[in-house]
């Protein structure tokens, strides 16, 4: 179902554990006054879902609450930040498809420098259902906006913030 934008808006950052989702969130908040952060991680808690599997299917069904979340909030009018891995190509379309003014940015960091960042110490040993690992993770075909890591945050944010100022980018 294809929605119409009010004064909302959904900002998707994807990327593997350690790519820096929820520092660029962080930013984003800071920039974007009255916006709200959903990072993946606290959603899994607040959703009462912290115990719930890892695997690819679990994974897809709490990334799908996670955007139809957002599209509520983004449909009263909010401009919604979402940092979550949620790396599945259905679950882009879909996103794309329902989230007024939605903006995709893939933080495509390489595993050596997520490795290096490790904030939850996934990369020291086999974690079993690990997105890019066990399970398989489904790259953005066409983000918005895709970063490398090599971008300083302030750099990063700004990219974000000229995108977000462009209206063919976003699928209103």
């Amino acid at each position: 179902m294809q929605t119409s934008r009010k004064n909302g808006r959904v900002f998707w950052i994807t990327g593997l554990s350690g790519a820096g989702k929820t520092t660029l969130a962080r930013a984003l908040q800071q920039a974007l006054p009255g916006s709200l952060r959903l990072d993946g991680d606290e959603l899994r808690e607040a959703l009462g879902a912290s115990g719930q599997g890892f695997d690819a299917e679990s994974r897809r069904r709490l990334a799908l609450s996670y955007a139809r979340l957002a599209g509520l909030l983004a449909r009263q009018g909010a401009t919604v930040i979402v940092a979550t891995i949620s790396l599945f190509h259905e679950l882009h379309a879909w996103n794309r498809a329902n989230l007024p003014g939605y903006v995709e940015i893939f933080l495509d960091v390489p595993e050596a420098v997520r490795r290096g960042r490790d904030p939850k110490g996934l990369y020291a040993g086999n974690v079993r259902h690990m997105a890019g690992g066990e399970v398989k993770a489904e790259l953005p075909l066409a983000p918005h906006l895709r970063l490398t890591g090599g971008e300083s945050l302030e750099d990063a944010l700004a990219l974000v913030l000229e995108l977000a100022a462009e209206p063919a980018a976003r699928n209103d």
